[in-house]
């Protein structure tokens, strides 16, 4: 049985381990806040929701075939959660029930096999009624196909064959096995028999018979042996079956534990009055960005209250320089900008009443980081080296994230730097879009045409309305508001 619940065509395999830059990412993107909310202290949405943002599809049909099953998911809560609970369930009646299949002595594996699929039998009859219930609700390919599945493959035919062949199977009533003399006079051939075939009982209940002495221990321990080789075959049978639906139900747990994480940071955005929206990803070669009330969902759900959101309408750009008024929303924005492009690839919503956006193959980020007192050399030379593991991963289409990069060193050497970097990002293809303060950086890229200038909106009285604004670089940061703001109440 397929779960296919995150892809049409293929298994999603969670990953435990992350690497330097996918930690990077999610500290400068702020993701620690939005997969909080999403897992809820649940370790494997965690798990799972980090897989999914980290590792962003680009095929618009993959995209688009997880975001109809969301967009189910999301209408149907309840059902998705109850699907889930089963999962756990089944997880914790394994865990509780102490059968375990890598047991060395062949009798274990058969009756702990028997024990493991009478449980998952008894879950997977829970599926089923949930799909027999819930299947004319739901119109996405994904939870139909599953649900369809369960239905066709677990009917109550099946479900009669397999406890009879379970019951049969226990050790309950004892064990009938069969074998035949060989060359030298020694048992071969050992075959576990059916106890309830027709007639049975009549052809067996006045032969003749043997008992073992209690206290016979040889004989005991020589019948095991016989008992091992006529159950060796059917015990690997049911070990693999118990390892197939153990597979199942962990692959279930997994997928569904994604669109569970969605739902619940759905209905936290919601509970705070900010909007989300199913994106639009349009193929990774054209330059188009449109949002309308793009927002910092990290931001939003610290703060629990509704924050301010920004709009931009682009075509054939691929620089974006954002300056202006200090602690205006400019770095709110660059955050608001890489968790979109994660969010709308992995096929969740997005934190925006609008979005449209291209594919990219991976975002990046370079954020200034604090002073560290474990560095071993200067700041310069860290920011260096941080630039260069990005150059060494990049590729053609990705999207590359600065905000106030190279700021450790002077005005012209940064902007310089800054300066050749950028260029030949954009040569090759690579979006950028830019937070700085250097204004002979931003005035370098004046008359390119495929640069946006954004600005930090300030009104006349020094007031931040922390909106992203179309605008060309200016010389001044307005400090000056700040020093007022910050010293006024002592002047």
């Amino acid at each position: 049985m397929k779960v296919n619940l995150m892809f049409r065509n293929k298994d999603f395999v969670v990953k435990s381990e992350s690497d330097s830059i996918i930690d990077t990412l999610a500290n400068d993107l702020g993701f620690k806040y939005i997969i909080s909310n999403m897992s809820q202290g649940d370790k494997i949405i965690s798990n799972a929701c980090t897989t999914a943002l980290f590792n962003p599809l680009q095929s618009i049909d993959e995209i688009c075939y997880r975001q109809e099953n969301l967009i189910d998911a999301l209408r149907k809560p309840d059902v998705i959660r109850q699907l889930y609970d089963i999962t756990i369930e089944t997880e914790k009646k394994r865990k509780n029930s102490f059968y375990w299949l890598s047991s060395s002595y062949i009798s274990s594996v058969y009756s702990n096999a028997i024990g493991l699929l009478k449980i998952y039998i008894e879950m997977l009859m829970k599926l089923r009624r949930i799909a027999d219930k819930e299947v004319a609700g739901f119109q996405s390919e994904g939870f139909l196909n599953f649900f369809t599945m369960l239905q066709r493959e677990l009917n109550d035919d099946y479900f009669a064959e397999v406890n009879s062949h379970l019951n049969e199977l226990s050790e309950s009533n004892g064990m009938l096995i069969s074998s035949k003399l060989g060359n030298y006079l020694q048992g071969v051939g050992y075959v576990l028999r059916c106890k309830n075939q027709k007639g049975f009982w009549r052809k067996w209940t006045f032969a003749p018979s043997y008992t073992i002495a209690p206290r016979d221990d040889i004989g005991a321990a020589d019948l095991g042996k016989r008992r091992d080789r006529a159950i060796n075959e059917v015990s690997n049978a049911l070990a693999q079956a118990a390892e197939h639906l153990e597979s199942f139900f962990a692959k279930l747990r997994n997928e569904l534990a994604f669109y569970v994480g969605c739902i619940n940071l759905a209905k936290s955005l919601k509970m705070i009055k900010m909007p989300i929206c199913i994106p639009k990803l349009i193929p990774i070669e054209q330059r188009k960005r449109s949002y309308r009330n793009l927002y910092d969902v990290g931001l939003a759900l610290t703060k629990n209250d509704a924050i301010v959101g920004n709009d931009i309408d682009t075509t054939d750009k691929l620089l974006y320089i954002i300056t202006g008024a200090n602690q205006g929303g400019k770095s709110t924005f660059l955050r608001s900008i890489g968790q979109a492009q994660l969010m709308a690839q992995c096929g969740m919503f997005v934190g925006a009443e609008e979005f449209l956006a291209p594919i990219r193959n991976g975002v990046f980020t370079h954020f200034k980081k604090e002073e560290d007192s474990s560095m071993k050399s200067g700041k310069l030379d860290e920011e260096l080296s941080r630039m260069s593991k990005i150059v060494d991963v990049i590729s053609w289409g990705s999207l590359v994230l600065f905000n106030e990069s190279f700021s450790s060193t002077n005005e012209y050497e940064g902007s310089e730097i800054f300066r050749q970097i950028t260029k030949a990002l954009i040569d090759n293809n690579v979006e950028v879009f830019s937070v700085t303060h250097f204004y002979t950086y931003a005035t370098d890229f004046l008359n390119e045409k495929n640069t946006e200038f954004l600005r930090a909106e300030r009104l006349e009285n020094g007031e931040r309305t922390f909106r992203i604004v179309k605008g060309e670089p200016i010389k001044t940061a307005f400090g000056e508001d700040l020093y007022r703001k910050i010293f006024a109440d002592s002047l």
